[in-house]
């Protein structure tokens, strides 16, 4: 059971109008009376509503509220960024790419969406169009985000025994992710959505070992986020611990009953002969 996004939310085709218009807020709320604010303070808050409802799994609602941001001012970087994250997160890669181009167009320093873009090309498959991106020089003290995305790709790039053999460390494959996420967490090694983004990235290569440790970090800083929790979930399916594993997912649909993957996961593990064909597939 392999997946690479977490929920499914119905868009607009990327290369239509309707896409840019809703991604950026135009057809909801240029005719409304009450326009938005365009104070630092407004968009403050819009953004805090964003990116938790991104933190959360509500992926149609943060899409939303990134929107309004960019609708109150386009130049907001950190809203590009998210709208990306959750186009990914819910498979819409094409999509992602496209909209990280658009993002690039308008802003002249657009480090994070370059950033971004490559996340998206990576899960993609485009991944030596990834690589190239991120393959530049970037400050010791660059900001968390750009590290985390940095490592987010890396853990797509394989490595083979050649370049294990000779080239131990070149910031290139899981060594070099685990470093780019020492660098995301060197502020706040607690952070919940760094930790939880981590663990999810680990999940997604298919190491749940590591993928659990940061996850338990983030649910310790913020109980019963749904995303965390199916992440759990799956964490301890792929270790056989089913009972535990049904408790996670529970709790995850619980919270949000929009995230398709805790329900997948949920009918999986009421299948009859699971142990069976998870020892087939392992």
């Amino acid at each position: 059971m392999r997946r690479t996004f977490f929920a499914r939310v119905d868009l607009p085709f990327h290369g239509e109008k309707a896409f840019d218009d809703f991604m950026l807020g135009v057809s909801k709320y240029t005719h409304e009376h009450d326009s938005i604010s365009g104070t630092q303070l407004a968009i403050k808050k819009l953004l805090s509503k964003a990116q938790d409802c991104y933190f959360h799994g509500h992926y149609l609602d943060g899409l939303q509220y990134y929107a309004q941001v960019l609708y109150a001012d386009r130049k907001e970087i950190s809203a590009w960024v998210g709208q990306i994250r959750i186009l990914i997160d819910t498979g819409h890669y094409d999509g992602a790419i496209y909209w990280a181009d658009k993002g690039c167009q308008l802003l002249d320093d657009a480090r994070l969406i370059s950033s971004a873009k490559a996340f998206a090309l990576a899960y993609a498959g485009d991944v030596d169009d990834a690589k190239a991106i991120i393959n530049v020089p970037v400050e010791k003290e660059e900001d968390a985000m750009l590290w985390l995305m940095r490592g987010e790709v890396l853990l797509k790039v394989r490595i083979n025994l050649v370049q294990k053999l000779f080239t131990p460390y070149k910031g290139i494959g899981k060594l070099g992710a685990f470093f780019c996420f020492i660098k995301a967490l060197s502020v706040d090694q607690q952070d919940p959505f760094i930790n939880q983004r981590i663990g999810l990235a680990y999940l997604l290569a298919g190491d749940h070992r590591r993928a659990i440790e940061h996850l338990q970090t983030s649910l310790h800083s913020v109980r019963d986020n749904p995303l965390t929790l199916y992440g759990l979930a799956e964490c301890h399916r792929r270790k056989r611990e089913y009972e535990q594993s049904l408790k996670y997912v529970k709790k995850a649909i619980a919270g949000n009953p929009k995230l398709d993957s805790a329900f997948e996961l949920l009918q999986w593990l009421h299948k009859p002969g699971r142990n069976f064909r998870q020892l087939l597939s392992c």
